[in-house]
């Protein structure tokens, strides 16, 4: 099972992951083989990767941290919250009192769910579409921020505060105009200004409902604010920022990076740390270390070329090392000369070092298709 571009992919293949789009509708289930027209659709609706079964790691699964129908279920109840917290009416409310409870019970799930296997790494992405976004985004926010925590030490009853704020984290986009959020280029400055407010409008509405509690409020709130001062809505400083706010931030950026958006493709979850490490005075610094024991700088499937000369495809990673997978082994850097697989661990030789990731295009297809040897 590997993420393979959708410009890549071929008649044949199989899909192992089923695909859907929008509103969660299904396009492709799981074990459907690719037919032209299928590969063809999904290029028209700007799908730019999908999960097949290929025979370089034919052998290989990827978990995701939690259960596939707890992040849809998930997903539809954070749009509900954030689509319904802008009405004020009496029987909203109370629908969204019903909407909290649910949250709280998917949230039961998801914690659950991290405690019993609190060593997976996450590699899986999660292929999104614009329409649903902000939606998706919380959700994974939610889960990273979660994982953060654990690793962290945080009671239960904490992992669940900062949960339902990290689902509530990105609501005042509900207020900013679709055309400013989904704009496909660089935003003006008054757009900008308006895209900054939306923490700031998603305290008020929530401040106005009395439903949330402060920990929620305080992720909505501070979740852009940064400790050396140069975040925003308020440029406040560390010693104004509680715990919640400073995990929601990390995950936040962290997905925001790796997520395909209007205006860039997502970056590749190394470069995503690369350039989270370049900002890193405004992280708290054990918060960002812990986070990085959950996720993989080289997820399962990547094509990675080692400083010892070869290429190969990662088939694992362990939890707390990103940068030292498994890897096996199919073929010479210098010529491409396919290689009988063999395994490495580079945690077994320190010396070897991921040195660069390849593109699908970047190997010849005589190695992508090839039979295992």
């Amino acid at each position: 099972m590997r993420l393979v571009p959708v410009w890549a992919l071929r008649p044949g293949m199989e899909v192992a992951k089923k695909v859907t789009f929008g509103n969660n509708s299904l396009l492709l289930n799981a074990g459907v083989k690719l037919q032209m027209e299928y590969i063809q659709q999904l290029k028209k609706l700007n799908i730019r990767a999908i999960y097949v079964h290929d025979q370089l790691i034919p052998d290989v699964e990827i978990e995701d941290v939690i259960l596939d129908q707890t992040r849809e279920k998930a997903v539809k109840l954070v749009q509900a919250a954030l689509t319904g917290m802008r009405d004020d009416s009496s029987s909203n409310y109370c629908r969204l009192l019903n909407i909290k409870e649910e949250l709280y019970d998917v949230l039961d799930d998801i914690v659950g769910q991290l405690l019993s296997a609190n060593n997976l790494v996450l590699n899986l992405a999660d292929i999104r579409h614009t329409d649903n976004y902000t939606f998706s985004h919380s959700v994974n926010v939610a889960v990273l921020s979660i994982m953060t925590s654990i690793s962290m030490g945080l009671k239960k009853s904490q992992l669940k505060d900062i949960g339902m704020g990290a689902f509530l984290h990105d609501l005042g986009k509900v207020v900013v105009p679709l055309s400013i959020l989904n704009k496909p280029g660089r935003l003006t400055e008054d757009e900008m200004a308006e895209m900054m407010k939306h923490p700031l409008y998603g305290f008020e509405l929530v401040k106005a409902r009395h439903i949330f509690n402060g920990p929620s409020l305080s992720i909505i709130y501070k979740h852009h604010e940064r400790i050396n001062g140069k975040g925003y809505p308020r440029g406040l400083q560390e010693s104004e920022m509680e715990i919640y706010p400073k995990i929601c931030a990390v995950s936040d950026v962290y997905d925001a990076l790796v997520s395909d958006r209007p205006y860039r493709p997502g970056f590749k979850p190394h470069r995503a740390m690369e350039i989270m490490e370049e900002e890193a005075e405004g992280f708290d610094l054990e918060i960002m270390q812990k986070f990085y024991h959950n996720v993989s700088a080289y997820p399962i499937g990547t094509f990675v070329g080692l400083n010892d000369g070869y290429i190969g495809v990662v088939v694992k990673n362990v939890h707390g090392h990103p940068t030292r997978p498994q890897v096996r082994i199919i073929c010479r850097k210098d010529d491409f000369e396919p290689l009988k697989h063999f395994e490495v661990n580079l945690l077994d030789d320190l010396k070897v070092v991921v040195d660069r990731v390849y593109e699908d295009n970047e190997i010849p297809s005589y190695i992508y298709f090839r039979e295992p040897s």
